[in-house]
């Protein structure tokens, strides 16, 4: 009884990310004419989110395991299963992040938040592309490139040579 307990709690969770599972920001793949980082631990998978970022199509989901990344100290997770229907099943993560690595400094639905406000909350925006959203008419950051730029170096990644 307790296995099919433990088993029903781990099914309904989808993808649980640990520290070990955010790295380097440039590690991740760009994505053509984002500004954002794909990860996936699944090469088949991580194919996949990164074809439903760049297609800009909407009612797409991306598969459970997914990161993404704009920024170093922060990232949304698709969990899947039952977490957090009202946020499409992500995560929202604010990271530590130093040269050692990262750790996990906040991580859960609606009461994850930066300076801004609310992470899932500026990101229900843009409900229709699965929360995601750069280039879907979302409120913008405003950001010049070379500001993105600056925002996205990252402790974990080693030098440029």
């Amino acid at each position: 009884m307790v296995v099919l307990l433990v088993h029903a709690a781990v099914a309904s969770a989808g993808f649980v990310a640990h520290d070990d599972d955010f790295q380097c920001l440039t590690n991740g793949t760009k994505v053509p004419g984002k500004s954002f980082y794909v990860f996936h631990r699944n090469p088949k998978l991580l194919a996949k989110a990164v074809a439903i970022a760049a297609s800009d199509r909407a009612h797409k989901r991306y598969p459970v395991g997914t990161i993404l990344q704009f920024f170093p100290r922060e990232a949304m997770v698709k969990r899947g299963g039952s977490f957090n229907p009202s946020g499409h099943g992500w995560e929202f993560f604010q990271l530590d992040v130093s040269a050692e690595g990262t750790h996990i400094a906040a991580r859960g639905k609606k009461k994850v938040a930066n300076a801004i406000g609310s992470c899932q909350g500026c990101h229900a925006a843009a409900a229709k592309f699965d929360l995601v959203c750069e280039g879907h008419g979302a409120a913008s950051l405003g950001l010049p490139p070379a500001i993105i730029k600056l925002l996205q170096r990252d402790p974990r990644c080693p030098p440029a040579p």
